[in-house]
């Protein structure tokens, strides 16, 4: 069926706005309805153009998709470059046009090798597409500049839990390769019941039945089971602090006696109650603190009364000043007489955030890490020791990157922590598609979350995905819960993205097929 360029276009921004909107949105405020099950249907319009047209239109079609895709989803970062990052409007919108760009064109290029390998080589689209589409989310965690896989469209099925189960399994990616195939199936059937011809319908169908079936299956077995171990697990009682500073306020030097006070005094009430650990969100500590300062006074991380012993813990991010004059953006544990007992350095830096990447080019985006300038990345993955916890560190958006997590859990952390300080994004969707993506480390790992945040959301996360609580934005809140220390290791922590390699692999089998046949078959010079 031959398709008017008009509507192929038109096809194509629908399928862009209709993933958008299947993650956790909000716009000036206004919080638009979960809408996670478009997901299952928001690339259908896309795939049924572009699975009969030549890989350059796929490509073409499916770029014009992303910008829109990740223009809606990704709007947020604008604020952030501009009002806190000082940098004018103009290069404000080119930096975020820039990164929307190069996400659009990385995922462009999984219908375009889905194409080219089913009509140069052999094979069904829906099979090419989805592990090309799998492939592609691999890569977007990997780089440019350290990677940014946000906006897998797996994020869009964090609420419904039987479908994201198999994570444990196969990672993010597993569920990634799901939702895709689901698209392209139903974009299979509407193209036959338009009266196009589609080979091996049949097996499409008895092939998606079973995938969908066995990780439903799946899913419900393990709703039922893990709550079983979590609930034979020993716990600790948490205390998460949201004291809500405001960003404008954050590193402001007549603000930080204030802001330190806010946090202190909530940590102080907590002391009170039979809590092991104190949580405070990232960069808690409104100043540096150098690398050679080993104890603090207890009074300084809220603890005002007598303990005769090291609980109850406080963990706080804070910014190491290290003897050579660098910095890590670090979490620090103290027990309660305010000794330090473990430290943690971010590995994984925002690029623009913590460090310019690519500067020399990009000379102009340095204010982006004015005041504390360019941090330098962790080393060490291993957990932190408070009691019979060991906490695998997040910091800020590591826990977007599923490899972190698992190496963490691999190390003997029985649970995850999240220190992060998202008041940069506004009321905005960045909170909530920020905790969407934390579930997914959750179920990969079976560890219970638990994020701490200046200004929400503060959650805590079971190792289902499931929440127990979650704070509002932009308002104090103090969260306690009693959470589970797991052990064991999933086959997703055991073995990492085994999936997304093997999609990865098999999309360049087909590629060096193509290569080899066009070089095989070519007429002599």
């Amino acid at each position: 069926m031959t398709m008017k360029p008009i509507i192929q276009i038109a096809l194509a921004v629908l399928s862009g706005v209709l993933v958008a909107f299947s993650f956790p949105t909000m716009i000036a405020g206004v919080a638009f309805p979960a809408l996670g099950w478009l997901g299952w249907v928001a690339l259908v319009p896309l795939f049924f153009v572009i699975r009969s047209v030549g890989p350059r239109r796929a490509f073409l079609l499916a770029f014009l998709w992303g910008l829109v895709c990740f223009s809606v989803s990704l709007f947020w970062l604008y604020g952030a470059i501009h009002h806190f990052g000082h940098l004018s409007p103009g290069i404000s919108v080119a930096v975020l046009v820039l990164l929307i760009v190069i996400q659009a064109a990385i995922m462009a290029l999984a219908p375009l090798l889905a194409r080219l390998i089913q009509l140069r080589w052999r094979g069904e689209f829906i099979v090419w597409i989805a592990v090309s589409w799998t492939a592609l989310e691999l890569m977007r965690n990997l780089g440019p500049a350290n990677g940014f896989p946000w906006g897998n469209i797996a994020m869009s099925q964090w609420r419904f839990l039987p479908a994201i189960q198999i994570a444990d399994l196969v990672g993010i990616y597993g569920v990634t390769f799901l939702v895709v195939w689901m698209n392209a199936f139903i974009a299979d059937i509407i193209a036959r019941l338009s009266g196009e011809r589609v080979t091996f319908l049949p097996a499409k169908i008895v092939v998606t039945i079973l995938l969908i079936g066995s990780t439903l299956i799946y899913g419900i077995v393990c709703l039922h089971t893990v709550p079983k171990i979590v609930d034979a697990a020993p716990t600790i009682q948490i205390g998460m602090i949201q004291a809500n500073i405001p960003q404008d306020e954050k590193w402001a030097q007549d603000r930080a006696v204030a802001n330190l006070d806010a946090h202190r005094m909530m940590a102080h009430k907590l002391e009170r109650t039979p809590i092991d650990l104190i949580i405070w969100p990232e960069s808690a500590i409104p100043w540096t603190i150098s690398e050679r300062e080993l104890q603090v006074d207890a009074k300084v991380i809220g603890l005002f009364d007598e303990h005769f012993g090291p609980a109850p813990y406080t963990l706080l991010g804070g910014i190491i000043e290290r003897a050579d004059g660098n910095f890590h953006n670090s979490a620090l544990l103290y027990d309660a007489q305010g000794m330090r007992m473990g430290l943690y350095h971010k590995a994984h830096l925002v690029p623009f955030g913590e460090y310019v990447p690519y500067k020399k080019l990009l000379f102009f985006a340095s204010k982006l890490t004015e005041p504390i300038g360019n941090f330098l990345p962790g080393q060490s993955f291993d957990p932190i020791i408070a009691g019979a916890a060991k906490l695998g560190i997040l910091i800020c958006y590591e826990d977007v990157f599923p490899e972190i997590a698992a190496e963490q859990t691999r190390r003997g952390a029985n649970l995850l922590v999240n220190l992060t300080n998202d008041a940069w994004y506004g009321h905005s969707s960045a909170p909530f598609q920020h905790l969407a993506i934390s579930a997914f480390r959750a179920v990969e790992s079976r560890r219970s979350l638990v994020r701490a945040t200046n200004t929400g959301v503060s959650a805590v996360i079971t190792p289902t995905g499931a929440m127990v609580v979650e704070s509002g934005i932009f308002e104090p809140s103090v969260i306690v819960a009693a959470v589970p220390l797991m052990e064991g290791l999933s086959v997703y922590a055991q073995t990492g993205d085994w999936f997304a390699i093997a999609c990865a692999a098999y999309v360049a089998l087909g590629l060096i097929v193509v290569l080899w046949r066009r070089f095989k078959y070519s007429p002599p010079l």
